[in-house]
C-alpha cells in the first residue's frame, strides 16, 4: 500500500505493539487485511471521506465521535457505503481533553484486553489518514467472508430500550445486573459467558472506561443456528483521559428494576453495599455482591478480582510501548493504579 511514512515508533506493530521492521508484523497483516504487507498510512483524508459521492454513511455516533465504513480493496483500505468490513474512528478535535490521543487510547485499551487479560476483543489497529491524523480501526466481527451479516443485537435492543421511550439517556438507564438477567434468558452458554461478562466489567472499571453503556455489550449467533453468545468486546478505552466528569461506571451495578428479588433494601431504595455508603465509589465488596447476584461462585469471583489487579506491571509496559503521548501515558498509569486500589479495598 502506498502513502506517506507513518509517524514515530515504526518499530512497533500498529496492531499488537510488538517489535517489527514494518508498520504491521506479518501475523497481524495477514489476520487483519489478508495480505503480506500493509502501510499504516492510508490513501485518503477525512474531508475526502465526507465528500466522496456526497457523503459516506456513518455507522453510528457515540457522543461526538464519527464512525466510517471501510473495506479492503486490492490490498488497500478505502471508504465504502456497502459491504464494509472495517470501522474507522478518527480523532475528534477540540471537544474533549487529549483528543489526538483518542485513537491510540482505544487501540491500547483493546490490545490490553486481548493480550494481557485474555478477553475476546475485536481485531483492531492504529492507522493514519493521509494528512497524518491518527485514527482507530476495528475489524467487524458481524460480517462473514462472503459479505453476509451475522445476526447481532446489543442489549439496548434486547431490552427494548429506545430514545423514544426512555429519552436521550436511554443507553444509561439500565444496570449491569439487568444485562446479566437478560443474558440468562437469551444466552444458552450463560454459566461460561457470565464469567466473561463479569471479567469485562472488572476490566472496564480498572481501565477507567466510564462509557461502557448498555449498547456496548452485545450477543450474536455466529453459526446462524439461533444459539446466542456474547460478542467479542468492543469500544474499550480509558474515558478519563478525555472526560473527567464521567462517573466511574456508565451503569449502576444494581438497580430497582432488576429481576433479582433482593435488588432493593428494606426501605425500597436502590441497593447499596455498606462499602459504597461509606466511600461513595465501588470497591471489592460491590463486585463480589454483583458476582453473587448473577450466579458466579464466591471463590471464582475472588480469583477474577485478584487476577484483574495483578497485571499492573504488564499494563505499564504496554502503555510505554503504545502510541499515546507521554503525558497521557503517565496519566493512564496513575489512573489504573487508583482503580486497582479501589478493587482491592474491602
Amino acid at each position: 500500500m502506498t502513502g506517506a511514512t507513518s509517524p514515530t515508533m515504526q518499530n512497533r506493530c500498529h496492531s499488537c505493539l510488538k517489535e517489527t521492521t514494518r508498520d504491521f508484523c506479518p501475523a497481524c497483516t495477514k489476520r487483519l487485511f489478508g495480505v503480506k504487507k500493509f502501510n499504516a498510512t492510508l490513501d485518503f483524508s477525512l474531508p475526502e471521506i465526507k465528500s466522496n459521492k456526497g457523503s459516506i454513511r456513518r455507522i453510528s455516533i457515540s457522543g461526538a465521535q464519527p464512525k466510517f465504513s471501510l473495506m479492503v480493496n486490492e490490498g488497500r483500505l478505502e471508504p465504502t457505503e456497502n459491504g464494509g468490513t472495517f470501522i474507522l474512528k478518527p480523532a475528534v478535535e477540540g471537544l474533549f481533553d487529549n483528543t489526538k490521543d483518542m485513537p491510540a487510547n482505544e487501540h491500547l485499551t483493546m490490545q490490553m484486553a486481548r493480550q494481557i487479560f485474555k478477553i475476546d476483543a475485536a481485531d483492531n489497529a492504529l492507522v493514519y489518514l493521509k494528512d497524518g491524523t491518527p485514527a482507530y480501526i476495528t475489524k467487524r466481527f458481524d460480517v462473514l467472508p462472503d459479505g453476509n451479516r451475522i445476526c447481532q443485537e446489543d442489549f439496548a435492543q434486547v431490552a427494548g430500550l429506545t430514545p423514544g421511550e426512555k429519552g436521550s439517556n436511554y443507553k444509561y438507564d439500565f444496570s449491569y445486573q439487568q444485562i446479566a438477567d437478560l443474558m440468562k434468558q437469551y444466552v444458552s452458554t450463560y454459566p461460561t459467558d457470565v464469567e466473561k461478562y463479569f471479567r469485562l466489567i472488572l476490566f472496564n472499571y480498572l481501565v477507567c472506561n466510564g462509557d461502557a453503556h448498555v449498547k456496548n455489550f452485545s450477543i450474536y449467533s455466529p453459526n446462524a443456528d439461533g444459539v446466542y453468545k456474547l460478542t467479542p468486546a468492543y469500544d474499550l478505552l480509558n474515558t478519563s483521559l478525555h472526560v473527567q466528569e464521567l462517573g466511574r461506571t456508565a451503569l449502576e451495578l444494581f438497580s430497582e428494576n432488576s429481576a433479582t428479588d433482593d435488588s432493593r433494601d428494606d426501605s425500597g431504595a436502590d441497593f447499596e453495599t455498606e462499602f459504597f455508603k461509606v466511600n461513595g465509589f465501588y470497591g471489592k465488596p460491590d463486585f463480589m455482591e454483583l458476582a453473587r447476584r448473577i450466579g458466579i461462585k464466591e471463590i471464582r469471583a475472588e480469583r477474577f478480582i485478584a487476577e484483574t489487579c495483578s497485571h499492573l506491571r504488564e499494563m505499564n509496559a504496554m502503555i510505554d510501548r503504545s502510541y499515546l503521548s507521554e503525558p497521557s501515558k503517565a496519566l493512564f498509569k496513575a489512573q489504573v493504579r487508583d482503580r486497582a486500589k479501589a478493587l482491592e479495598m474491602r
